[in-house]
């Protein structure tokens, strides 16, 4: 069977795929870590401990946007939504697909292992394959 990069190489939406799934952690990323990042600064705070405790905050927005609504904003500007691949996307599910963005090395891990493991799902990062989540195009109702 096949692995992510097998297809990604050849295929031009599973690229414009990745690409705006960067997009929208970065978008996500910015609206989680500069409230918390300047606050610190602000208080005095130990910047190490700010980077952790943003890289919680995104885990926990991340993982409350996804079961409640499909995605973060940074998904929904990107018109992307998270699914289950079977049954509805549950807290654990959700939980489970976005711990790695505790620690920004620990997402890019999860995204290289998950395109380099053999799947039939080449949209997925590994933990996406473990929670047995994607993540999709979406266009919104409403929208052009």
């Amino acid at each position: 069977m096949p692995t992510g990069f097998d297809y990604i190489g050849r295929d031009k939406a599973l690229q414009e795929h990745w690409l705006k799934r960067l997009v929208a952690i970065v978008i996500d990323s910015i609206l989680v870590y500069i409230p918390i990042l300047a606050l610190s600064s602000i208080i005095g705070g130990h910047y190490v401990n700010a980077w952790l405790l943003s890289g919680i905050a995104l885990f926990l927005y991340s993982s409350l946007f996804d079961s409640a609504v499909g995605g973060t904003v940074g998904k929904m500007a990107m018109r992307l939504k998270s699914v289950p691949m079977v049954g509805r996307m549950t807290m654990t599910r959700s939980l489970m697909r976005n711990v790695s963005k505790v620690f920004a090395l620990v997402l890019l891990l999860d995204w290289i292992i998950g395109m380099a493991v053999e799947t039939r799902d080449p949209r997925q990062k590994w933990t996406d394959q473990l929670a047995h989540t994607s993540v999709i195009a979406h266009h919104h109702p409403g929208r052009v």
